[in-house]
This record gives structure tokens, sequence and C-alpha cells, in this order.
């Protein structure tokens, strides 16, 4: 009777022992059908975009037209002042509700904070606007109380304002779940320690917390900048003619004027700020700290 060493027995086991590590193959297969969609509904459409802003209409001139247009620049500037604003309200009001939500005890305070935050997520884009549109209408709610209390109403639908408002809230939750992720990297022990110092909460947020989040809150930043220039409903159903964004002016290029290169010049203008914007970011803060502050 043969007997297989113990050895032998033992490797045998050891290799085929379950581990969590995939390797290169199937690793490979498992993301080759996400490849495969990133390629034709990301890659390919960025490519062809463009591409068709040079080889359509009046090549080079397309670029020339979107900042002689007056309607262009004004659009361009609106979407990148506003932009810049929706980051920092958003970044600062979606930190705060982080800290909060990080720092807190009671676990009710939690969990209405939370869904402060999530809410947004759960609801449609036009339903978002629609809220806003009920809240800061003539016949409002926001102008009911007014009312109430013997002030006068606020004529704020169809204004940069409005825009901002329903921006803002689109993108606080954005901010608030990238920053809450950089804030849960930071060790409780520090914070003790501060405190039994005798820092006061200010101080400790001032000199511990802000320094160690700095590199998620840049990297929230940048994210809700580069989502709130491709805005186009809440600027049409809340800003109306009055507050033209670069969605809108694309949208008039191609649907009123048929002028799709102009229109995909534009559209690569946008993306080009974009990436400039994270690429500065990058920059700023660091590839490694910055995908340890996302990850």
């Amino acid at each position: 009777m043969t007997t297989v060493p113990a050895r032998t027995s033992q490797s045998t086991r050891q290799r085929r022992a379950w581990t969590s590590i995939l390797g290169n193959r199937p690793a490979l297969a498992l993301i080759t059908p996400l490849l495969i969609l990133l390629g034709m509904f990301v890659l390919y459409p960025l490519v062809k975009l463009g591409i068709d802003s040079f080889s359509t209409g009046d090549g080079l001139s397309n670029y020339a037209a979107v900042f002689e247009s007056a309607a262009g620049r004004k659009a361009l500037i609106t979407t990148v002042i506003g932009s810049v604003i929706v980051a920092v309200l958003a970044v600062g009001i979606g930190g705060i509700c982080s800290w909060y939500i990080r720092s807190t005890k009671s676990t009710f305070a939690r969990i209405v904070l939370w869904l402060a935050v999530l809410t947004p997520f759960w609801m449609g884009t036009v339903t978002k606007n629609y809220a806003i549109v009920l809240l800061i209408a003539e016949n409002g709610a926001l102008n009911q109380l007014l009312d109430v209390v013997g002030l006068s109403g606020l004529d704020l639908l169809y204004t940069p304002t409005a825009v901002l408002l329903g921006m803002v809230y689109t993108m606080v939750p954005y901010a608030a779940v990238s920053i809450y992720g950089a804030l849960l990297t930071i060790d409780d022990s520090l914070l003790s320690a501060a405190r039994s110092m005798g820092a006061s909460r200010a101080r400790i947020i001032r000199t511990i917390v802000l320094p160690l989040a700095m590199p998620g809150i840049v990297a929230s930043t940048a994210l809700v900048f580069a989502i709130s220039l491709g805005f186009y409903v809440t600027p049409v159903l809340l800003g109306g003619a009055q507050t033209p964004f670069m969605a809108t002016f694309i949208q008039d290029r191609i649907l009123t004027f048929f002028d799709y290169g102009v229109a995909s010049a534009a559209s690569v203008v946008l993306l080009v700020i974009a990436i400039v914007i994270l690429g500065l970011v990058v920059a700023l803060v660091g590839r490694e700290r910055l995908v340890r502050a996302i990850a």
C-alpha cells in the first residue's frame, strides 16, 4: 500500500487553501465587462466629442466662437463662478454634517443627520428641483412664512440665487459622504489627548481635524466643482433664461441653431476645465494622500 508523504499532502493543502487575493487572470476576467462598458460609454464618446469639435463646422473656429459669443462668455463665467460658490457652500455644509455624524454620541442624532444627508440621493433630479420651486415660489412656503411674521416676500424663483440653492441642495450629500470618509481616518486618541491637555473644541478642529482631513476636503471640493460644471436641469427649472449655464448654451446650439461644432467645442471647454482642476488637486495634495483620503 502506497502512502502519501506528509510534506507533500501539507503542500497540496496549502496550494488549495482559499485566499481572498485573486490572481491576475481571474481579476482581469472580472473587470473586463467593466472595461468594455467604460470604453463604450465613457472613453469613446469623449474621444468622439473631441474629434467632432475640430472636424465639424469651422474646426478651430468653433472654440473661438464660444469665447467671442456674448452668450457663450456669459454662460461660461456664470457656470464657473456658480460652481465655485456651490463647491464652497456644499463642502462647508457637508463638512459640518459629517463632523457631527462622526463625533456625536447620540444614535438618534446620527440617524437624523444621515437621513438629512442621504435623502437627496434617493430623490429624482426633477423632484428635488420642484421641491425647491414649491419652497421659494411667490406663493411658496418661504413667502407664506414671511407674511406670517410681517415681512415682505422674496422674489427668488428664476434668479441665480435659486439656481445656487438647488445645486447646493443636490451636492451637499456628495460632499458630506466623501468628507465623512476622511474624518473616519482620524485617530480618536489624538482628539482625546488634545482634550486632556485642555484644548477647546474649536482649537481641536483647527489644529488636528482640519489638517488631517484636508486631503479629503480638497478632493471633495474638486468633485463637487467638477459635477457642478455639468448641471442642466437645475438652471433650466430654477433659473430660466436669466441664469444661463453652459449646459443650456450647448442645448441651444444643438436644438435651436443646429450648430453641433460650437456645441461640441463648448463641451470640450467644460471638460478641460474639470480636468485642469482635478490635475491641480492631485499636484497640490499628492496622489498617495488623495487616494488614502478617498479610499
